[in-house]
């Protein structure tokens, strides 16, 4: 082997380790911005590894490949496969983007998402931690020891100890600053984002003068855009139904059967629908299986009398 192809393979598996670590959130910023600026041929090994990855990930959303859960980590490749790895794809069109390739190439996205009815945790770093409810979606990004976290669709959990690294929740346009030994529920709902601190404390900013908003525990904020966040108070009733799903359940407490059906929605591949618009201001209480509505309908139907009839695309719901 000449000694120029083994300077190239050297500084290929340099440029493929300094992709994992910064992959698994353990690189030194510093450290790897001395490495990559110390010879152009490491930044161009670095553009050429990031490139491959990038169109990767393309046929991985494509459907092309299997695309491996966010909290799995990605199975040890040995340096010569990596080598391999790295000749795909040619030198011209990656160095165009030498100039401007900063920390914000390597910087890249994980994100993880759940199915109508699934609920996933996720271990970010040591002290937090993300669970996401039914059919719901999250990006997130680790620089200069702070996780951003945005919320793309559905509820997300946020729980960080004491001792953690920072972690900013992102919301739409809205940013939750999320305190030590903290406890966050966000949700997207029909009224606008629903932000429930369970326990701890966090910092809401909002588009607008207003500024960032203290949060304490057991305090709701409401925020639909072109209106400054409604704040509320959060009964320890109302606490247990906003985290029941962590446990697969769903709380109600004296919403009407509209409100109820539609938040069963969330979770059911197959809805419930209410044929008769009669019985649509029924109200509920109880608690059920947030993925499996035989206890509900049969309550609905001892108590109220609203018979259920199961269809192969729907639940409906009747007077009896």
């Amino acid at each position: 082997m000449s000694r120029v192809a083994s300077t190239q393979e050297r500084i290929d598996a340099e440029a493929a380790d300094w992709h994992a670590a910064i992959e698994c959130g353990t690189a030194d910023r510093e450290a790897f911005e001395r490495w990559r600026s110390s010879d152009p041929a490491h930044a161009l090994a670095f553009i050429r590894l990031a490139q491959v990855d990038a169109d990767l990930a393309y046929l991985r959303e494509s459907g092309l490949g299997e695309r491996p859960f966010a909290d799995e980590a990605p199975p040890a490749q040995p340096a010569l496969g990596r080598r391999k790895l790295l000749t795909i794809g040619g030198i011209g069109a990656v160095a165009a983007g030498l100039g401007g390739l900063g920390w914000s190439i390597a910087a890249a996205a994980h994100t993880a998402e759940t199915a109508v009815g699934e609920r996933r945790r996720i271990v970010l770093a040591k002290g937090l931690a993300i669970e996401l409810n039914t059919d719901s979606r999250v990006e997130w990004r680790h620089e200069d020891r702070l996780y951003d976290i945005r919320l793309l669709r559905g509820e997300v959990m946020v729980e960080r100890s004491a001792g953690s690294e920072s972690c900013r929740l992102h919301c739409g346009r809205s940013e939750i600053d999320v305190a030590a030994g903290a406890r966050i529920n966000a949700r997207y709902a029909r009224s606008g984002v629903a932000v429930s601190v369970l326990e701890g404390g966090a910092s809401l900013r909002t588009p607008g003068p207003r500024g960032a908003i203290s949060l304490p525990s057991l305090r709701k904020a409401t925020i639909a855009d072109g209106t400054p966040p409604a704040l509320s108070a959060l009964s320890p009733v109302e606490a247990g139904a906003v985290t029941a799903w962590q446990q697969g359940q769903l709380h109600f407490n004296g919403e009407n059967l509209e409100e109820a059906v539609a938040e069963y929605n969330r979770y059911l591949p197959r809805p419930i629908v209410i044929a008769d618009p009669a019985i649509r201001q029924v109200r509920l209480g109880g608690r059920f299986s947030a993925t499996d509505p035989t206890e509900f309908c049969q309550a609905l139907r001892e108590i109220y009398g609203i018979a259920t009839r199961v269809e192969p695309d729907r639940i409906r719901l009747t007077r009896g």
